[in-house]
């Protein structure tokens, strides 16, 4: 919708957008009156704010839905590189958080490829493991130019093929499943910066809900139904729906899936997982807090979707962060969480604002303000100089470590049971976090790349869709979530 600049019409209080909105976030740092709306599309808001106003006019009260400094969590590049620092900084393993990530800025000539090549060639060495996924680093839309390869002359022509940052990530090859299928975790971080450049603040909700596939896992194939869970690719699957309703499953039906077919593992998602997706989602902030609202703008907030896997030893790994979650209500369950998230979310940032109009709470939920919503992280009680870690499992770096040579628990490695040696004399891979050893299922097939270690469990395999993607490029095309981000280039 075009719109004609007027100054007759009412001052913005409250902007929320898709994507942050730099012209915005300046009349909020300005001060200035009078910001109008010229241009709404979908992908695109412009404002016109006028250069003075009369000094009568009183500083307006504003509020948006989004940090400036975003971008160090919710792109590829930004979230390694602060998760990395942090981690690195403590004396622990980054890539026993995330899966191990290679940023490269020049194509094949960076150096950061070369220690690529070297964990490439140690994973084969020591594992038999060769998958590994190809990200456009800066901010994508829907995934655009994501791809998953299993050789290193396909990963190296990729990475030459465009001059762009290239996020090279180390695939999760033993992911848990959920009836033999896989599945990633969609949880939700609010952060709120407190009035006066006060300290940042972060807050779980309390629900979370699961995006599954159609097709049985298996590291046969390369097809994206049976590698991604986000909607844009299973939508248009031939079996999306035929399991859960619009592929998703709340916390409580992975419970009782994991009490049914998991009876001697014994694991309780909300006291054993939703903990490591706590731990994870804080030291996130923690890794970026500096600078999430560099000018320190009153009444910035903003809701992150962050994106987990959770593998065959019950680790969970984080994936990405999303500045833009899908708001979408594709289903009953998601017709309820999301309004409710939401309608908390504002009590906690709108309602402190403009106070005049809250309305009273209908249930006490124990979290903030009686909400769902549960305080993870508070920058006041952290030290700058030596931040500690929320994630306490990490495993320490050992003192001659070497880039290529961390990251090793991904492995997925029953205690006790040896991999292949490295040439590369890689360090043993350290303790799992405090689980129950896995099923003799999961050992007994450890070793075979092409068989997941849990099996096939308790639904149909499905048959194996055409390959988009043209013979000379045998990399299937990823988009690793739903969420449009941010196109501000």
């Amino acid at each position: 919708v075009k719109l004609k600049a007027s100054t007759g019409g009412p001052e913005i209080n409250f902007l929320w957008t898709q994507y942050r909105c730099a012209a915005f976030l300046g009349a909020m740092a300005s001060g200035q009156a009078g910001a109008m709306v010229v241009l709404n599309e979908e992908k695109t808001l412009k404002l016109k704010v006028p250069e003075k106003t009369s000094e009568t006019v009183p500083r307006p009260l504003r509020v948006h839905n989004h940090l400036e400094g975003s971008s160090l969590i919710c792109t590829k590049r930004g979230l390694s590189e602060s998760v990395e620092e942090l981690f690195l900084g403590a004396g622990r393993d980054p890539f026993g958080a995330t899966p191990l990530t290679f940023i490269v800025r020049s194509g094949s000539a960076d150096p950061e490829f070369a220690l690529f090549q070297e964990a490439f060639e140690a994973f084969d060495a020591e594992a038999n493991q060769r998958i590994w996924i190809v990200k456009p680093a800066e901010y994508a839309n829907r995934g655009c130019g994501i791809r998953i390869y299993k050789t290193l002359d396909e990963v190296t022509k990729r990475v030459d093929s465009k001059e762009k940052v290239w996020a090279i990530q180390k695939y999760i090859e033993k992911p848990l499943l959920v009836h033999g299928r896989k599945f990633d975790i969609r949880a939700y971080c609010l952060v709120l910066q407190e009035p006066g450049g006060g300290p940042i603040r972060a807050l779980s909700y309390r629900d979370a809900y699961l995006r599954t596939t159609s097709a049985q896992y298996t590291t046969k194939t390369l097809d994206r139904m049976v590698h991604l869970n986000n909607d844009a690719v299973q939508k248009d699957g031939k079996d999306y729906g035929k399991f859960e309703s619009a592929n998703k499953m709340s916390l409580e039906e992975f419970q009782r899936y994991l009490d049914e077919h998991h009876t001697r593992d014994a694991v309780n998602v909300r006291q054993r997982l939703m903990p490591q997706i706590k731990g994870l989602m804080a030291d996130t902030i923690r890794a970026a807090v500096t600078k999430l609202n560099p000018r320190k703008l009153d009444h910035c907030f903003e809701v992150f979707g962050f994106d987990f896997m959770v593998d065959a030893n019950f680790r969970v790994w984080l994936i990405e962060c999303n500045a833009n979650p899908c708001l979408d209500l594709c289903c009953a369950y998601l017709s309820h969480l999301i309004p409710t998230m939401l309608e908390q979310a504002f009590r906690l940032s709108l309602d402190r604002v403009f106070p005049n109009s809250a309305q009273k709470a209908e249930a006490d939920y124990g979290g903030e303000a009686g909400t769902k919503w549960d305080p993870i992280f508070d920058q006041s009680k952290d030290d700058p100089e030596t931040p500690s870690l929320s994630c306490s499992w990490i495993e320490e770096i050992p003192a001659d470590w070497s880039k290529a040579l961390l990251g090793r628990q991904i492995l997925c490695s029953r205690p006790g049971k040896k991999t292949r040696k490295s040439k590369a004399a890689a360090p043993a891979a350290a303790p799992a976090t405090d689980t129950k050893s896995q099923t003799p299922e999961i050992a007994e097939q450890e070793d075979d790349e092409d068989e997941h270690p849990l099996g096939e469990i308790g639904s149909k395999a499905l048959e194996k869709p055409d390959l988009e993607e043209p013979e000379q490029d045998r990399g299937s095309v990823l988009t690793s979530d739903e969420d449009a981000e941010n196109p501000e280039q």
